[in-house]
C-alpha cells in the first residue's frame, strides 16, 4: 500500500473554485472517509486523486512521488464507482480479469489473483454469470473484486453503496470493514451518509463548499466538533441548536439554565441522547413521536417556542403521546459563536 499527500490542492472551473487549498496526509493502510453535503467537492477531490480531473494548483503525492501530471493508468490507484461500471457482455471472471489482461499479466497470475479475490468476496459460484443476472450487492462486490486484483497502492471509492437498499448497505459496510482489515489497504472513500462515515472510517474529512472544516477520528468529530457545521453534519439524529444568552454564570435557554462563564448571545448545541427526561427539568411539549423499536425520537417544543429532539429508550416512555408535557434537562452541551459558528469553550 502507500501514503497519500495533498499540499494546498485546489480545483477551479473557470471562475468557480470547487476545492480551496486542501492539505491532507493519508497514512499507509488508513481508511479515510470524505463527507459533506451534495456539491461540496468531495467527489471532485476523489477524481483529482484518481487523475480524472486536472489539479488547478497544489501538489498530489503518492508514496512521496509527485503525480500531478501522471495519467490515471500510471498512478497505481483503483476506483470503484457508484454505478458499478461493469462490462455488461462479460462474465464476472472476464470483468475481473480484463484490467490485468490489458496490462499483459501472465494468464496463470491472472487466474490466481481473480480466484483469490473471488474467495475473499464470496463470488466463487458467480464467476460465469453476466452482470444482468446478479443483484446490486453482488455487482458491487464484482466491482470491488476488479479493483482488488490490480493490487493498487490506493483504493478510491465514490459512494459505492448509495444504489443499494438499507439492509444491503448495512451488510456491505461490514464486508468493506472486513476487506480493509484483510488487505491492510489505503482507502479514500466518499459518501454522503454520515452513518457510513462513522462506522467505516479511521479518520473523517468534512468538506463544505470546497473548504476543509475538520479532519479527525469519528470520536473527535462527534465529541469535539470544530464548528457548528461539523456538529450538525455528524451524528444521527442531528445535533439540536438552541438560542441562548449567557450572564457570566449560566446560559439561559428559555427556562433551562446551563452552567457557563460565557457572556452574551450564543448558539448552544446538544445531541438528542443528551436531552434527558428529568422531573426537576423544564417543561417541553411532545409535537411528534418517531417509533424506532427499542428507542423513540421525540420532537419537543419548549415554552419559548424553540424545538429540540430527544432520543430515549422506548421503555422509559412506553405510553408517550403527542401533546404530552414532559420535564427535560440537558446533559453535555457544546457552544458555538453566533456569527462565525466556531466552537467555544463551555
Amino acid at each position: 500500500m502507500a501514503t497519500l499527500t495533498l499540499k494546498g490542492l485546489q480545483k477551479s472551473y473557470d471562475e468557480t473554485q470547487v476545492l480551496q487549498r486542501v492539505d491532507l496526509q493519508v497514512a499507509d493502510g488508513e481508511f479515510l472517509v470524505l463527507v459533506g453535503p451534495s456539491g461540496c467537492g468531495k467527489s471532485t477531490l476523489l477524481r483529482c486523486i484518481a487523475g480524472l480531473e486536472d489539479i488547478s494548483d497544489g501538489e498530489l503525492q503518492i508514496d512521496g512521488k509527485r503525480v500531478n501530471d501522471l495519467p490515471p493508468r500510471d498512478r497505481d490507484v483503483a476506483m470503484v464507482f457508484q454505478s458499478y461500471a461493469l462490462y455488461p457482455h462479460m462474465t464476472v471472471r472476464e470483468n475481473m480479469s480484463f484490467g490485468l489482461e490489458v496490462r499483459k499479466t501472465p494468464q496463470a497470475e491472472i487466474r490466481e489473483r481473480v480466484d483469490a479475490a473471488a474467495e475473499m468476496l464470496g463470488l466463487e459460484e458467480l464467476m460465469e454469470r453476466l452482470p444482468k443476472a446478479m443483484s446490486g450487492g453482488q455487482r458491487q462486490r464484482v466491482a470491488m473484486g476488479r479493483a482488488i486484483v490490480r493490487r493498487p497502492k490506493v483504493f478510491l471509492f465514490d459512494e459505492p453503496l448509495s444504489n443499494l437498499d438499507a439492509s444491503l448497505r448495512g451488510q456491505m459496510r461490514v464486508e468493506l470493514k472486513r476487506l480493509h482489515r484483510q488487505l491492510d489497504a489505503t482507502i479514500v472513500y466518499v459518501t454522503h451518509d454520515q452513518v457510513e462515515a462513522l462506522t467505516l472510517a479511521d479518520r473523517i474529512l468534512v468538506l463544505n463548499s470546497g473548504v476543509v472544516q475538520q479532519i479527525g477520528t469519528p470520536t473527535d468529530l462527534f465529541d469535539h466538533p470544530a464548528n457548528r457545521f461539523v456538529a450538525g453534519f455528524i451524528g444521527s439524529p442531528s445535533m439540536n441548536f438552541l438560542k441562548g444568552e449567557g450572564d457570566g454564570e449560566s446560559i439561559h435557554v428559555g427556562p433551562i439554565r446551563v452552567p457557563s462563564s460565557h457572556l452574551g448571545p450564543v448558539s448552544l448545541g446538544v445531541r438528542p441522547n443528551e436531552v434527558h427526561i428529568d422531573p426537576q427539568g423544564a417543561p417541553a411539549t411532545i409535537d411528534v413521536i418517531e417509533h424506532l423499536g427499542w428507542e423513540l425520537h421525540l420532537h419537543l417544543r419548549l415554552e419559548d417556542g424553540q424545538e429540540l429532539t430527544a432520543r430515549v429508550e422506548t421503555s422509559v416512555l412506553p405510553d408517550a403521546q403527542a401533546g404530552q408535557v414532559l420535564k427535560v434537562s440537558l446533559g453535555t452541551v457544546h457552544l458555538f459563536d453566533v456569527e462565525s459558528g466556531q466552537r467555544l469553550e463551555v
